[in-house]
């Protein structure tokens, strides 16, 4: 197992960037879902229905766990704990 980011192969390079993309898009997504400002004049954002609003939660909390496996996989890193 790779120990520095520096012994990583081109493909856990791709496997590292495809994870945090995951990530990125998901919570974008959930963003989209529950913090979009309404533009004045214009229209008001309706709220998105639950089964909507659980899904892209369980797509973020996929796209976590699979960036974690990633980093503990790769390069032996641990998640931060709260």
């Amino acid at each position: 197992m790779p120990s520095t980011p520096e012994e990583l192969t081109q493909e856990e390079r791709r496997q590292l960037r495809r994870a945090h993309e995951r990530l990125r898009t998901a919570a974008q997504e959930v963003q989209a879902l529950v913090a979009t400002d309404p533009i004045k004049n214009r229209w008001e954002p309706e709220p998105a229905p639950p089964e909507i609003l659980d899904a892209a939660r369980r797509e973020l909390q996929t796209a976590w766990q699979e960036l974690t496996r990633s980093y503990r996989e790769l390069l032996g890193w641990e998640p931060p704990t709260t």
